[in-house]
């Protein structure tokens, strides 16, 4: 008999937010990538998975190939069209160990993959690499804070400011993907180092969105203009770039939307965390000054 996708757990995977893709048009696209493929494990993620699909949103799928078999570079990644429907089908392929070892690798396509994604498909008897949602988990259970030292925020600053440096240099040479990347970078180390500068942990995530409410919880609003679309899309560019055909998105107008967002982020963080720094200075002296009590 041939393999199935599971249709109770297609029907889950795309009920997850309040715009689940039409159930038909997941079934043909997941029943497809089963057919042109010999997975062990095929996960949705993506838009579909986060219950955010549109009418012409795609579908995005992990396919899970046996451990040791070979994955040429050419066909890591590959984009189908659905023959009846016309849907977009976006397809990374992965190994089966190394997807379980990239699994919790926050701020990657892997981390995104296993922390949004559902099964659909599993061979029988295969071991499942389980995403956060296969567990029965939301994704923010598996996003761990880390509390940097204070001292350490400067430095933090200080490579905020050098990849900002590294975005002139892209767009000098109208490298518009590399860009992205670094003007991403630059935005969530200048984020995180005013959260470090507060002595608060922060979450070691990649999209800039939850990091922009974190700083503003752990210091106030920050006053630049924000964009929560062009957070989101940033953050999706510079954490999916591993798999995206960057033919079809285009890197300079993402580049420069964001660049105004970006520069003044950082301007935001070499402002504030100096004085941070010095009013925590100010309160240790203050408090060695004290006399003790007895």
């Amino acid at each position: 008999m041939n393999p199935r996708i599971d249709e109770a757990a297609l029907l889950a995977a795309g009920a997850a937010g309040p715009n689940p893709p039409p159930a038909d048009r997941l079934r043909a696209a997941a029943e497809y990538v089963l057919s042109r493929t010999a997975a062990d494990q095929i996960i949705l993620f993506g838009s579909a998975a986060r219950g955010e699909f549109k009418a012409q949103s795609d579908f995005d799928f992990l396919v899970v190939r046996p451990v040791g078999r070979p994955i040429p570079s050419a066909e890591r990644t590959d984009r189908w069209t659905h023959p009846e429907t016309g849907d977009s089908i976006d397809v990374l392929f992965e190994n089966a160990d190394v997807a379980s070892e990239r699994r919790w690798a926050a701020g990657t396509v892997h981390g995104a993959i296993f922390a949004e994604g559902a099964t659909v498909f599993a061979a029988a008897g295969y071991p499942l690499v389980k995403t956060v949602r296969d567990d029965g988990m939301k994704s923010e259970d598996m996003v761990k804070k880390g509390l940097y030292k204070r001292h350490e925020a400067p430095k933090m600053l200080e490579e905020a400011a050098l990849y900002m440096l590294h975005a002139d240099t892209a767009e000098r040479h109208e490298a518009w993907g590399n860009g992205c990347t670094q003007l991403q970078k630059s935005a969530e180390r200048s984020l995180k180092c005013v959260i470090v500068a507060n002595g608060s942990p922060f979450s070691y995530i990649h999209p800039l969105g939850p990091l922009w409410d974190e700083t503003e919880k752990a210091d106030g609003k920050i006053p630049v203009e924000g964009d929560d679309a062009a957070l989101e899309e940033i953050s999706q560019y510079a954490g999916h770039k591993g798999y995206h055909d960057e033919s079809r998105d285009d890197p300079e107008a993402l580049y420069r939307k964001f660049r105004p967002i970006a520069e003044g982020l950082l301007k935001h963080a070499q402002a504030r965390v100096p004085a941070l720094m010095a009013e925590h200075e100010q309160r240790r002296r203050t408090a060695e000054r004290r006399p003790r009590k007895p």
